[in-house]
């Protein structure tokens, strides 16, 4: 799961704030902002934060949280977004250093602890630990100044994955062959399969690491639709033949996990052919 954490950049009002961040969460990113996030005090109990990212020249928005303050320990958190909806219960604890250890809790169980110097916003530094559902450690990762130093990671059995992977970079990976063969090569390795599709409906994600040397490895399924259709989206990316251009962030080649979303939409018409724009794939109709 993707974590952006922020810093006050200026002031609105009394309490309202927006705050820009740079890549890998930088704080004061000087003209290289990615992310924006409108705080809004609604009253000394309720807090809401809205996210956006950059794209072109506009700003998209990923999610929104709204916090309800129980005490000055327990804090409610509604996030509400298009990847991710859930109630969070975040708990907080003074260490004797000054600084905060957080808790966050979902349908009891508990899904992240780490560090930070601020509740509102979190300001990561120091360790953040996240967990699967089940209880399994999912990742170990370190931060200075709410900046990803490094992170260990495992699958949702317990294997160990990729390591030293950033999800927020100053350039991101790109296919060196070329978008238009990376779409073409994916819907050849549908159509090829005989599988029935014609009333197929709903979303496959593919993750993936792009590595410091513009290979691709760690090929997993973030969200998947059923075994045969999973199997295909994963067969794609594992023929998938020539290299990437590495992400870069402070000027060095890193480990980038890439997300690919491939959308399925049934029409309920005549079924004609599939057709991939953008990442998304589509049949058309008559």
């Amino acid at each position: 799961m993707l974590v952006f954490t922020i810093f006050p950049f200026f002031l609105m009002g009394k309490n309202d704030t927006v705050i820009l961040l740079g890549p890998n969460g930088k704080i004061n990113p000087s003209g290289a902002e990615v992310l924006k996030k409108e705080i809004k005090y609604r009253s000394k109990k309720k807090v809401r934060i809205r996210t956006y990212k950059s794209d072109a020249d506009t700003w998209q928005r990923l999610f929104v949280e709204r916090i309800k303050i129980q005490d000055s320990v327990t804090y409610l958190i509604y996030v509400k977004g298009n990847q991710f909806s859930d109630l969070i219960t975040r708990r907080f604890e003074t260490l004797p250093n000054g600084t905060l250890q957080f808790t966050d809790f979902q349908n009891g169980t508990i899904r992240r602890t780490g560090q930070t110097l601020k509740k509102i916003p979190l300001l990561f530094h120091g360790q953040v630990t996240e967990y699967y559902p089940d209880g399994q450690k999912k990742s170990e990762a370190d931060y200075k100044n709410n900046e990803l130093i490094s992170n260990r990671n495992w699958t949702v059995d317990g294997k160990e994955y990729i390591h030293h992977v950033f999800y927020s970079v100053e350039r991101e990976p790109r296919y060196l062959r070329g978008t238009h063969l990376l779409h073409d090569h994916i819907l050849k390795t549908f159509n090829e399969s005989k599988v029935d599709m014609s009333e197929m409906e709903g979303k496959i994600v593919v993750g993936f690491v792009v590595m410091e040397n513009g290979t691709i490895d760690g090929i997993r399924i973030d969200q998947g639709l059923n075994q045969v259709m999973n199997q295909l989206a994963l067969k794609a990316f594992r023929t998938l033949a020539g290299e990437w251009q590495p992400a870069l962030l402070n000027g060095e080649n890193v480990r980038y996990y890439q997300l690919f979303p491939i959308q399925f939409i049934y029409h309920k018409f005549e079924f004609d052919y599939l057709e991939m724009r953008g990442s998304m794939l589509y049949w058309d109709i008559n």
